[in-house]
């Protein structure tokens, strides 16, 4: 009889992680054009009085919000905003606004919505062109 060692298996490799695309921004196609059309619809109601068509865009917006993460946006907008009742907006309406915002600004729409999740948020970089 051969001796009683105790034969184990090999430990299986390590799981691979999933590669995944370089860093998520906003030109990624990050939002959906019914998004925009509703983030359009709640800046004409809430928005527009104190944030005129066009201040939100262009190069103050860019030297703003240029390369944050998308989820400080997300938390201006659903804590401080509309700045005559702020925290009033939903999360959706927040990240429907951002949609909108987005749009204005140039950047591609796609066919995945911005998550209304400030943890998501933080992945996604605000990169304009």
């Amino acid at each position: 009889m051969l001796g009683a060692a105790a034969v184990t298996a090999p430990a299986p490799p390590p799981q691979a992680t999933p590669k995944t695309d370089a860093a998520q921004t906003t030109l990624s196609g990050i939002y959906t054009e019914a998004q925009v059309t509703r983030g359009e619809e709640t800046y004409y109601a809430s928005c527009v009085n104190c944030h005129p068509k066009g201040t939100y865009t262009g190069p103050s917006f860019k030297t703003a919000w240029g390369d944050r993460p998308l989820s400080d946006l997300y938390d201006w907008i659903l804590n401080k905003m509309p700045k005559n009742d702020p925290g009033t907006l939903t999360p959706e309406q927040s990240v429907d606004v951002i949609a909108y915002i987005l749009k204005e600004n140039g950047m591609p729409a796609g066919k995945t919505k911005i998550p209304a999740d400030e943890v998501a948020l933080k992945a996604i970089r605000i990169q304009l062109r």
